[in-house]
């Protein structure tokens, strides 16, 4: 009986040593999980960041240009938005 005990005892300590390996195990996993999402949320954010720029410019851009297109041709620009706003008007007047 004694030697059962201690076959029974080794076995419980081998268990115990495996699942602290298994808990450091889990611990590393955790941790590169961990680094892989905010990763991922930094790459998406500088993506984000990069085309709110990229469309601020474009922007910019449009609305420079358009004055320039207003400044050069001002009596066109009065018509055309005054021929937009009477379609526009007639276009929400109708009763359809």
């Amino acid at each position: 009986m004694d030697r059962n005990s201690t076959i029974g005892i080794d076995e419980i300590g081998d268990l115990a040593r495996e699942l602290e390996r298994i808990k450091l195990d889990l611990r590393q996993i955790r941790g590169d999980i961990t680094g892989l999402g905010a990763d991922a949320f930094r790459a998406a954010r500088t993506g984000v960041s990069e085309a709110a720029k990229v469309a601020a410019n474009k922007g910019k851009a449009t609305a420079e240009l358009a004055e320039g297109q207003i400044s050069a041709h001002p009596f066109l620009s009065v018509a055309s938005a005054f021929t937009a706003g009477m379609l526009l008007g007639l276009r929400l007047s109708r009763k359809d």
